[in-house]
C-alpha cells in the first residue's frame, strides 16, 4: 500500500494498479473511454502529477507521497478538444435517436425497444421507468409523439412504440413483478406535492427513490388526477391505474386524499412545514362556452361530464347528444356518451385536418358510431317548454387566415341550420383552479397573463421561497406524459436545492452518422417488398397474405369490435402479444448511440461543453 494525495486529500492504494484504478476505488471518477470498444487511445484519462506534469492515468501508477490533480482548467480545456476530435470521426455515432428527441420524457426509447425485440420485458421496463415511472398507463393514453419522429415512416410506417411500452409493462406486471428500484438512504428532508395527477406523483416518485420523505395532498377522493377523472375506463382501466399507483408508492411516498389547497391548507404553511413545495395542481376546472342557452339544463361542460362518470353519475344524457370541441376531452365525450346510448355528433368549428385530438381517437370514435359536424359553431341552444335543451342552432363556418397556433381560423358564413339535440356537452378547453390564491397573505407566485405559473425551465422553480412548479399549471392544458416530463425535472431541481446527487440525463446529440444517411432508404423499396410478398404468395388467401406483410410492417392493435365499443365501457385495446411485440419491436432502425443514455462520450461531451455545431462542421468538411 502507498500514501497518495488525490485533488488535496490523501488515500491508501495498493501499488500494482493504475492511478485510473485507484481513483475509482477512492470513489473518484476521472474521465475514460478506456476499454470501450474503438477508444484504444482516447486520452481522456490524462491527470496532472507533481514533478511528472500531465499524464495518461491509465498508464501511470501510484507512488507514494504521489499528488495527483484530476480537475484544472487546463486538463478540462485538453479533455474537450480530444472530445471534438472523437466526435469528428466520420465512423462516430452519438446521437439521440429522433423518436426520444421528441419524447417530452426523453424516455431511451431505442434501448427498452432493443429489450422487448429479445423478449427482455422485465430490463425494457427497467430502462422506461428511469424517466417514466407510468408504463402501464401512459402506455395506453400517450399521444405518442415519439411516433411522429419515427424515422421508419420515411419507409413504411413508424414503430408502434406506444404499444410496446404497454406490451412491456402489462407483462412484468402480469407475472408479479413490482419493478421498484431500491431506494437511497434517508436524507431527514420532507416535500410536500400539491396534487396527486401523473405529475405530482412521478415527482413524489423520483423523490422518494432519492431517500426524501414525500407527502402529496390531493383534494379528490382518488389520486391519479386527469388519468382518473377525464380518461374513460374504456381507454384506462382505473384498476391498472390502481396498480401502477401502489407501485409508486412502494418507496414511502404518502398520498393524503381530500385535502384541498386554499381551503385546508395554505401555500404558506406548506412553505415553512416542508423543505420544499412542488405544485402540481393541474388545469382541471372547465373552461366555459358563453353563448346564448348554454345554462339550459343538458348542457354539461366537458371536464365536468367525464369527472361525473367516474363519481356519482348524475349527468344524465338524452338520446341526442352533441359535442362541442375538437381535443381529445371532446372525443372522449362523444365515445363516452356514446356507451351510454346516445346518438353523437362531434361539432367542430375547423375542418378534420385542424383537429387536435390524436388521429387515433377520431378514427376509434368513427368506427364506433359518432358522427361529425365539420366547420360548424354553435350559436344557440333552444329550450323546450320544460327548460331543457332540445334544438342547437349552428353556423357553417370557413376558414380565413392562420391564427397564432398556425391553424387557419374559422370564420362565420351567415349561413345557419338547425338540428336536434337533448343534450350539449361543450369540451372547449380547461384551466387551473386559481381560488387559492385569493387568501394567500405572503406569498406571490409569478403567473403569466393567462394565469399559468412561471417557473426555470430546467430545474421546475418559480423563484419564491421553496417553491416549484409543473405540469398543466405550468403549460397550460398538455397531456400526462409532459406532466410527468416536468415532475422528473422538478424531482432533479429540488434534490440540488437540497444539495443531493440525483444522476442527471445525458441527452444531447453531438453526432448522427445514422439520422444522415436515411436519405439512402428509398420508399419505393417498400412497394416493390409488398409487390415480391403478394406475387410469391398469389395463391394464399389475403388473410395469410397480410399476417406475412406483418412481420415487414406495423403491428396491428387487437381490439374489440366497434359494434361491441359502443355496449361496454371494458377496454377496447387489448394489447400485442409476446412475438408481435417482438417482431414489431425488430423494425426499429437504431438510428441513435447503442448504448442510449448510459453513453459515456455523450456524457463527457456534455459536461465538458463540447461544441456540437463545430463537431457537425468538421464532419461534413
Amino acid at each position: 500500500m502507498v500514501n497518495i494525495m488525490i485533488d488535496g486529500r490523501q488515500y491508501q492504494v495498493e501499488q500494482n494498479q493504475t492511478l485510473l484504478s485507484a481513483a475509482e476505488t477512492c470513489g473518484i471518477e476521472i474521465p475514460s473511454l478506456c476499454g470501450s470498444d474503438g477508444f484504444s487511445d482516447c486520452c481522456l484519462c490524462e491527470v496532472e502529477v507533481n514533478n511528472s506534469g500531465i499524464v495518461k492515468a491509465c498508464e501511470t501508477s501510484p507512488l507514494e507521497g504521489m499528488s495527483v490533480v484530476t480537475m484544472s482548467p487546463a486538463l478540462s480545456r485538453r479533455r474537450k478538444r480530444k472530445l471534438e476530435e472523437i466526435l469528428s470521426r466520420p465512423d462516430m455515432n452519438c446521437a439521440v435517436p429522433p423518436c426520444q428527441q421528441a419524447c417530452p420524457a426523453l424516455v431511451d426509447i431505442q434501448s427498452y425497444l432493443y429489450f422487448i425485440s429479445r423478449g427482455e420485458n422485465q430490463k425494457a421496463i427497467e430502462v422506461i421507468r428511469k424517466t417514466l415511472p407510468m408504463p402501464l398507463s401512459i402506455g395506453r393514453v400517450c399521444p405518442a409523439f415519439c411516433e411522429a419522429k419515427c424515422l421508419r415512416r420515411q419507409m413504411d410506417e413508424p414503430l408502434a412504440i406506444r404499444f410496446l411500452k404497454r406490451h412491456a409493462a402489462d407483462k412484468v406486471l402480469s407475472e408479479g413483478d413490482s419493478f421498484v428500484p431500491v431506494p437511497k438512504p434517508e436524507k431527514k428532508k420532507h416535500i410536500a406535492i400539491v396534487g396527486a395527477g401523473p405529475g405530482g406523483l412521478s415527482c413524489g416518485y423520483f423523490l422518494t427513490n432519492e431517500g426524501y420523505e414525500v407527502t402529496v395532498f390531493e383534494a379528490m377522493p382518488e389520486a391519479g388526477g386527469w388519468l382518473r377523472y377525464g380518461i374513460p375506463e374504456y381507454r384506462l382501466p382505473k384498476a391498472i391505474l390502481d396498480k401502477e399507483i401502489d407501485m409508486m408508492c412502494r418507496n414511502g411516498m404518502r398520498i393524503v386524499l381530500n385535502q384541498r389547497l386554499g381551503a385546508d391548507f395554505s401555500l404558506s404553511s406548506l412553505s415553512q412545514d416542508y423543505d420544499a413545495v412542488c405544485l402540481a395542481i393541474g388545469a382541471s376546472q372547465a373552461s366555459e362556452m358563453n353563448y346564448p342557452g348554454s345554462e339550459l339544463a343538458g348542457c354539461f361542460l366537458g371536464v365536468d361530464f367525464l369527472k361525473d362518470q367516474i363519481m356519482e353519475k348524475q349527468y344524465a344524457v338524452g338520446k341526442k347528444v352533441a359535442v362541442i370541441g375538437g381535443g381529445n376531452t371532446a372525443i372522449d365525450c362523444a365515445r363516452t356518451a356514446l356507451r351510454l346510448g346516445a346518438d353523437t355528433t362531434l361539432i367542430y368549428r375547423r375542418t378534420r385536418e385542424e383537429m387536435p385530438a390524436e388521429t387515433y381517437e377520431i378514427e376509434e370514435a368513427e368506427h364506433e358510431g359518432v358522427h361529425f359536424y365539420f366547420l360548424t359553431n354553435p350559436v344557440e341552444n333552444i329550450a323546450d317548454e320544460h327548460g331543457r335543451v332540445c334544438q342547437v342552432k349552428l353556423e357553417k363556418m370557413a376558414l380565413g387566415e392562420p391564427d397564432a397556433s398556425g391553424r387557419r381560423r374559422p370564420r362565420p358564413t351567415g349561413e345557419f341550420f338547425t338540428d336536434e339535440f337533448d343534450t350539449v356537452i361543450a369540451a372547449v378547453s380547461q384551466k387551473t383552479d386559481m381560488s387559492f390564491i385569493e387568501n394567500e397573505a405572503t406569498l406571490e407566485l409569478p403567473l403569466t397573463r393567462w394565469n399559468t405559473l412561471t417557473t426555470d425551465e430546467d430545474s421546475m422553480f418559480t423563484g419564491v421561497a421553496n417553491i416549484f412548479g409543473i405540469g398543466d399549471f405550468r403549460r397550460g392544458p398538455a397531456t400526462a406524459v409532459e406532466a410527468i416530463a416536468d415532475g422528473r425535472r422538478a424531482a432533479q431541481g429540488i434534490d440540488h436545492f437540497l444539495g443531493g446527487d440525483m444522476e442527471k440525463l445525458y441527452t444531447e446529440s453531438f453526432h448522427s452518422r445514422n439520422v444522415d444517411r436515411i436519405h439512402l432508404v428509398r420508399a419505393e423499396h417498400t412497394n416493390k417488398l409488398k409487390e415480391a410478398i403478394r406475387s410469391r404468395m398469389a395463391r394464399k388467401s389475403e388473410t395469410e397474405i397480410e399476417q406475412a406483410l406483418q412481420k415487414f410492417f406495423r403491428a396491428r392493435m387487437p381490439a374489440l369490435p366497434s359494434d361491441e365499443c359502443k355496449q361496454t365501457f371494458a377496454e377496447v385495446e387489448l394489447g400485442l402479444s409476446e412475438q408481435s411485440a417482438m417482431t414489431e419491436a425488430q423494425r426499429c432502425l437504431s438510428c441513435g448511440c447503442m448504448d442510449g443514455n448510459a453513453c459515456k462520450l455523450r456524457r463527457y461531451a456534455t459536461d465538458y461543453q463540447v461544441d456540437k455545431l463545430k463537431v457537425q462542421q468538421h464532419h461534413h468538411q
